[in-house]
C-alpha cells in the first residue's frame, strides 16, 4: 500500500517531480547537489511558500495546515533548540502530542539509549560532538512519531568513520519507519532504500526498486548517481554491438535487435592508452574513446571518456589531458539487460 504520494511543482526552483513511497519503506531520492532533492522534502512538509503541492496520505489527502499532516522533517542543520537539553530536545515531539512532563521525558531517555547516548541527557546541544548531535536530531525525530519521516542529507558533513556509524544506526532504526532519504552518495541508497527515485534538474529521471535502479540502470545518469557505467547497444548474437560496430559478449540478455545494456563498475573497466591489447587482456571488449575528465576518488582517479569510464591508480594518470585518446576494456560476459523503450541516455 503507498502510504505517500507527492506531487511537487516549484517553477521558481525549476522542480516538477511525483514521489511514492509504500508503507513502512524507504524511498532514496538520489541525486547531486542542486537537482531539486531539498526542495521535494521542504515542500511535502510545507515549507516552501509558493509550492504547488498535492499529497496524499494513505490514499487521503493530506490535511492542508502541515502541522496536522504529522510528516516529520530533518533536516542537514539539525535544528536543535540549543537552550533545552539533550532529553527536553528529544522530549519535545512526546510534550507536544499531549504526553505529561515525566512520560515525554522517559521516552527521550528510551530514544536516547536507541541512539547510543544513553546518559548524555542532561547536556546541551553545544556540548556535543558533530555526530551526537546528529543522532539527537534523529532521535527527536522518531519520538515524534510521525507518519513519514523525511531525512535531508542525514550524513552529510559527518566523518567517514561518523558516518558509517550513524548509516548503520539509521538503517536498522528505520524498519517499519515510512521514510524518505535524500543524498547524493550511492553507499546510502545501497544501505537504506526499498525504492529510488534519481532525480536530475528537479525532475525524476528513474525509479523502482532499489536493486534494480541501482544494478539495472537504464539511463546513463542513473547509472553514474549509482556508481555504475552503462554499456549501451543492440543484442546480436550473443554480444552487444555498440558505437563503430564494437561488441561486446555478454551473458542473458533479450532477442536479437532488442536495445539492451550492461552495467559495469568504472573499477572493473580497464584503460589502455594505445592500441587496444587484446592479447595481454582477453577478458576485455576494448572501445575506443577520449578522456573527458579525471575525477579524484580517494586513491584512485575516476577516468570519464564520452562513453564509458574507469577507476585506475593516480600514478596512471600522469600527464593526461581532455582530449587523450583511450581505450576502455569492458568485462566480458556482464549479464544484458533490455533497456524500456523511450528511456533515452543522459
Amino acid at each position: 500500500m503507498t502510504a505517500l504520494e507527492a506531487r511537487v511543482r516549484v517553477p521558481a526552483r525549476g522542480v516538477d517531480a511525483t514521489v511514492e513511497v509504500a508503507a513502512g519503506g524507504t524511498l532514496v531520492l538520489l541525486g547531486p547537489n542542486g537537482s531539486g532533492k531539498s526542495t521535494v522534502l521542504e515542500a511535502v512538509a510545507g515549507m516552501v511558500p509558493g509550492a504547488d503541492v498535492r499529497v496524499t496520505l494513505d490514499g487521503v489527502d493530506a490535511p492542508r495546515a502541515p502541522r496536522d499532516r504529522r510528516i516529520g522533517l530533518l533536516s542537514q542543520d539539525d535544528a536543535l533548540f540549543p537552550t533545552m537539553s539533550v532529553r527536553d530536545n528529544v522530549a519535545f515531539g512526546p510534550r507536544s502530542a499531549g504526553a505529561s512532563r515525566a512520560a515525554a521525558r522517559a521516552e527521550a531517555d528510551a530514544w536516547l539509549a536507541r541512539v547510543g547516548l544513553d546518559g548524555l541527557g542532561d547536556r546541551r546541544p553545544g556540548a556535543l560532538s558533530g555526530g551526537q548531535a546528529r543522532r539527537v536530531a534523529i532521535a527527536r525525530a522518531l519520538a515524534a512519531a510521525p507518519r513519514v519521516l523525511l531525512l535531508d542529507e542525514p550524513f552529510a558533513g559527518l566523518d567517514v568513520v561518523v558516518a558509517s556509524e550513524v548509516r548503520g544506526l539509521v538503517a536498522g532504526l528505520l524498519a517499519g519507519v515510512t521514510a524518505v532519504v535524500t543524498t547524493h552518495d550511492a553507499l546510502d541508497a545501497y544501505a537504506l532504500a526499498d525504492t529510488v527515485a534519481v532525480m536530475d534538474s528537479g525532475a525524476v529521471v528513474e525509479a523502482g526498486e532499489a536493486v534494480e535502479v541501482l544494478t539495472r540502470p537504464r539511463t546513463r545518469f542513473a547509472a553514474r548517481m549509482g556508481g555504475r557505467v552503462l554499456v549501451e547497444g543492440t543484442m546480436r548474437g550473443g554480444a552487444l554491438e555498440i558505437a563503430a560496430g564494437v561488441r561486446v559478449p555478454v551473458s542473458g540478455g533479450p532477442g536479437a535487435g532488442v536495445p539492451a545494456a550492461v552495467a559495469a563498475h568504472p573499477g572493473a573497466v580497464a584503460l589502455a592508452w594505445s592500441e587496444p591489447p587484446e592479447s595481454r587482456a582477453s577478458g576485455s571488449a576494448w572501445v575506443a574513446d577520449a578522456v573527458r575528465g579525471l575525477e579524484p576518488r580517494g586513491d584512485v582517479v575516476r577516468v570519464h571518456g564520452a562513453l564509458l569510464a574507469a577507476d585506475v591508480p593516480v600514478e596512471v594518470v600522469g600527464g593526461i589531458a581532455a582530449g587523450t585518446p583511450a581505450w576502455f576494456g569492458v568485462p566480458r560476459g556482464l549479464e544484458a539487460y533490455a533497456l524500456t523503450a523511450g528511456a533515452p541516455a543522459r
